[in-house]
């Protein structure tokens, strides 16, 4: 079983040593005094991940446990400084809290990673319209948007952006720089861009998506274009591939693996499109109707290394990050934040997102260990041993001990609920690596 204690090291030093030259180098501290750069870290980190939605009092309290004495307004004109600071501590997190331990899993030995990007919107007050404007239709006028890459082999987050709301995801190529040859990319339709895939073939590199409805689909044979709805209909099986060429101009050769949708999913489906097209004043083509009923993914990933089966099995690992997100704004408050200075905003959410970092670092090794690991437990349970990680920081026998009390409960009461009805990502691979053997 992976040690926890190799972790306190990296904690310890990123939250002292790192964070006082960071405060220094950024501006942050210019002076001598008892809130150093390394105990407002603490404060903000630890206070918003033990409560969420932690006031300014709350945060005080915080501060007067590490023997800090500051006032309300004093923290308030702190936070409203410290957007720099945070936000390259929030980098160094990125680079520091990764590991190298990845998934034993036959099925995916052929990936040296598998990245999966997805992006979520917060809502901010409409002060911040001009700064961070939203999306704009019955959004809401001011939004960031929150632009994440996380690897899925070794659970860990590689690239996160703050853009704002309007700010479209197909333009977001962070989590391509650089390209890693042998990888697979794995993002919603937002991504479905043909530059983005030419440049990760041309990496050597695999990708995995939806097919867009709208893009050009030509059979690579005859060089015809396809009429996708008129031709899937006259295919007699629930699923199959074949080879196309995406985009008249591009030309990009893939494989198109289409699954056929069963009844009763298909008529979900067409409950939302009149739902949401009545939304919008109109009503649903029988063109867009039609094309419900099945699945249609494309991917440069050979057959060699994925069946049609598998290429379908694999894109539910894409729901991992979506279940980041959810967790993410439903039990760490990371939609709601105070105050309508775009300072204030922002030193909260950098801290918010550091502790989150951290959770993952140290969840990480253990989320497959006899069991899935629940996030949301994971993270009630870290909660409840805030105070002692926060007194422990600048002690390492200490702060392992505490870590290892950590990964225990984790080990013990924090595990997925048995599923009968429906699998896990964990329970399909697993499924998955079973066929293998």
């Amino acid at each position: 079983m992976f040690d926890v204690s190799t972790l306190a090291p990296k904690l310890h030093t990123f939250f002292t040593q790192t964070a006082q030259a960071v405060a220094r180098t950024s501006g942050f501290v210019t002076r001598s005094s008892k809130l150093t750069g390394a105990l407002f870290l603490q404060i903000l980190t630890f206070g918003f991940l033990g409560k969420p939605d932690a006031s300014l009092t709350d945060l005080v309290e915080t501060s007067q446990e590490l023997g800090v004495t500051i006032t309300k307004q004093g923290l308030q004109t702190r936070l409203e400084e410290a957007v720099p600071f945070l936000q390259t501590m929030f980098q160094q997190a990125l680079t520091l809290f990764q590991h190298t331990l990845r998934l034993d899993l036959t099925a995916l030995r052929s990936f040296s990673a598998i990245y999966l990007t997805d992006s979520s919107a917060i809502a901010l007050p409409p002060a911040l319209q001009r700064e961070f404007p939203g999306c704009g239709g019955v959004g809401p006028q001011a939004a960031l948007k929150i632009q994440l890459t996380f690897e899925f082999l070794r659970g860990t987050f590689t690239a996160l952006t703050l853009r704002s709301g309007r700010s479209p995801d197909q333009v977001y190529t962070d989590d391509l720089r650089p390209v890693q040859a042998g990888a697979l990319y794995l993002a919603d339709l937002g991504y479905f861009a043909l530059t983005r895939f030419q440049t990760l073939a041309a990496h050597q590199a695999y990708f995995l998506s939806r097919l867009d409805t709208q893009t050009a689909v030509v059979d690579e044979t005859t060089h015809e274009s396809l009429d996708l709805v008129t031709w899937l209909q006259t295919q007699p099986d629930d699923l199959f591939e074949h080879s196309v060429l995406l985009g008249q101009r591009t030309g990009l050769p893939v494989r198109l693996v289409v699954a056929r949708v069963p009844p009763e999913v298909v008529a979900q489906r067409r409950r939302k499109a009149y739902d949401s097209a009545r939304r919008k004043g109109r009503t649903p083509s029988a063109h867009h109707l039609e094309w419900l009923q099945w699945s249609c993914f494309i991917t440069n990933v050979p057959a060699s290394i994925l069946t049609p089966a598998h290429v379908i099995r694999l894109y539910h690992v894409r729901w991992q990050i979506e279940l980041i997100f959810k967790l993410w704004k439903s039990h760490a408050a990371l939609a709601r934040v105070a105050g309508w200075r775009r300072p204030r905003i922002l030193s909260e959410l950098y801290a918010k997102l550091i502790g989150l970092v951290l959770t993952q670092f140290v969840m990480a090794p253990y989320r497959d260990y006899h069991g899935e690991l629940s996030p949301v437990k994971v993270l009630h349970i870290l909660q409840h041993y805030v105070p002692q990680l926060i007194m422990n920081l600048g002690n390492v026998p200490r702060l392992s001990r505490t870590l290892a009390l950590v990964v225990k409960r984790w080990l013990k009461n924090g595990l997925k609920d048995k599923r009968h009805k429906r699998r896990t990502t964990c329970q399909e691979l697993a499924s998955w690596e079973a066929s293998l053997a």
